[in-house]
């Protein structure tokens, strides 16, 4: 990993993999690496601590392993894996925050600070906390051949404890704060290994600067707009820095879309305006994976390794269709148009909690959604990008179970937004069937707009399945089919892990299907209270 900008491109060429949130099988790390060395990758972030556990089976605290962690030994084959590819494996441990993996367990559970359904932490003033974390760190040091350990320490709440009031009486906040990353880095030091941060907290608290050792590596992490002003000020101060774009997060769902590649466009110009001097390069993140099928953000990946290469960003629709001809053998314009336009097709993760409907309130979001300018277009331009990659599946060539993927996302996607117009003309038919009953019209005029009804519910369902039915089938081939995660049914599962797709689609079918079922109850039974839609 080099310290000083070439002309062309960025030094760093980096991606993140969150195996923390979900373990994927552990040959997809293995397989991906010829991929990231062709796309010119040079390093590779693993992000195997969170909340969740320590996707790595440690000699020191085995009880911190998370369900599929992998052996010491399966992670130095994947390490010289890497290495023969040219690609520095950097592990990231979180040390302050995401910090349930530790809490959680009854033996350390006097060792959580913060708000523990979100902005969790361990305490950074109770002794205990380093003593671990000495023993975690060292042993990650020891395991990996990189010269760098990113430590985390990103997105933290801490201080409600006793102890943290009585040791940072009459000071800033961030004194706790910088006076726990110093301990960090003085371990990691220690064992010849120089220490990556996310910088958040440096941005929100500046003056921490000039506490901290100069040779940490400020990673500044922005995943819609990118500022400078943080960086440049971590520059003045000193810091070498890294800029973290991300493929995937929480704005987003199914696949990468046109913000998260501008997001990195972006990056790459801040990193292009940027004193040679300390900008190190980009490392692009792909977090919670859960939240999408995993193979259908590999165009992403892709792009994140040829614009880093190149220094400069590529015009979109050129670049999907060269993929689609040098990945999938797919010559022509159709298919890599179609494969760009059905990551351009918006959808947000708030817009999909509506879309996928298990609540009466999602139901009434979907319809107001559905009633919004431009969004019967958006419906029609994720069938029409759909319908393109199901006529271009037969000429694949190469990878085609990424195509498969791809291919599932969009039919996914434009299910979804259709589901928005099918409700709101479910809607408006039972509206049709209410005003008509009102005017004391006959019972057959009454009951043509709600059978209507009753089809369109109908027919919205059965595709739910059949997704449903893909999605999962998806899962079983990429993931583990044992995996608890696999659908979160649960509403009152924590919001990270409302976000799965799979559960999204798991919980709206159950729910339309009861929907389906108690309206056409209330048809059969013919009486006036079957006029209302009767959202359960």
């Amino acid at each position: 990993m080099a310290s000083r900008k070439g002309r062309t491109g960025q030094p760093i060429r980096g991606l993140l993999l969150d195996l923390a949130r979900l373990t994927e099988r552990h040959k997809f790390y293995f397989d991906l690496l010829p991929h990231l060395a062709r796309w010119g990758f040079n390093t590779l972030w693993l992000h195997f601590v969170d909340d969740q556990g320590v996707v790595l089976r440690l000699d020191s605290h085995p009880e911190l392993a998370s369900r599929y962690a992998l052996a010491k030994a399966e992670m130095r084959r994947l390490i010289r894996a890497a290495g023969r590819l040219g690609i520095d494996v950097v592990p990231e441990v979180e040390s302050l925050g995401h910090a349930r993996y530790i809490t959680s367990l009854r033996r350390y559970a006097h060792l959580a600070d913060g708000d523990p359904t979100f902005l969790n932490a361990v305490c950074p003033s109770h002794p205990q906390t380093i003593e671990l974390l000495d023993d975690i760190l060292t042993e990650v040091a020891e395991l990996f051949d990189s010269p760098y350990v990113h430590a985390g320490l990103d997105e933290v709440d801490f201080g409600g404890c006793k102890r943290c009031a009585r040791r940072g009486r009459g000071r800033p906040k961030w004194w706790i704060y910088a006076e726990h990353v110093k301990a960090v880095h003085r371990i990691l030091a220690s064992r010849g290994k120089r220490m990556i941060m996310w910088a958040d907290h440096v941005e929100h608290a500046p003056a921490m600067l000039r506490a901290l050792p100069k040779d940490i590596v400020m990673a500044h992490w922005h995943y819609r707009d990118v500022p400078t002003a943080g960086t440049r000020r971590s520059l003045r101060a000193g810091f070498d820095v890294i800029l973290s774009p991300a493929i995937c997060h929480w704005g987003n769902v199914v696949l990468s879309d046109e913000g998260n590649y501008a997001n990195l466009d972006e990056t790459l110009r801040v990193a292009a305006s940027l004193p040679g001097r300390g900008a190190m390069g980009i490392v692009n993140t792909w977090w919670v994976p859960w939240r999408g099928l995993r193979d259908a953000y590999l165009p992403a990946v892709a792009y994140t390794g040829r614009v880093l290469r190149t220094g400069r960003p590529a015009g979109k629709p050129a670049f999907a269709r060269q993929f689609a001809r040098e990945h999938f053998g797919l010559r022509g314009r159709a298919a890599g148009e179609a494969l760009w336009a059905v990551q351009a097709v918006p959808l947000a993760t708030l817009e999909l909690k509506a879309l996928l409907p298990d609540s009466a309130a999602d139901v009434f979001d979907a319809i107001s959604l559905a009633s919004a300018e431009g969004f019967a277009a958006r419906v029609d331009a994720a069938r029409q990008a759909a319908d393109a990659l199901d006529r271009a599946a037969a000429k694949v060539r190469s990878n085609r179970p990424h195509f498969e993927a791809i291919r599932l996302a969009g039919r996914i996607k434009a299910a979804c937004l259709d589901n928005g117009l099918a409700l709101a003309e479910f809607q408006a038919l039972a509206a049709e069937a209410e005003v008509l009953r009102d005017r004391e019209k006959p019972p057959a005029q009454v009951l043509a707009p709600l059978e209507k009804a009753r089809g369109r519910l109908a027919e919205l369902v059965r595709r739910l399945e059949r997704v449903c039915k893909a999605a999962e089938k998806e899962w079983d081939r990429t993931r583990h089919r044992d995996d608890p995660r696999k659908a979160v049914a649960n509403r009152r599962a924590e919001s990270c892990e409302r976000d799965m797709l799979l559960g999204r689609l798991v919980r709206s079918r159950d729910y339309l299907q009861a929907v389906a079922k108690e309206f056409s109850r209330r048809l059969r039974s013919c009486r006036p209270a079957a006029m209302m839609p009767g959202w359960p």
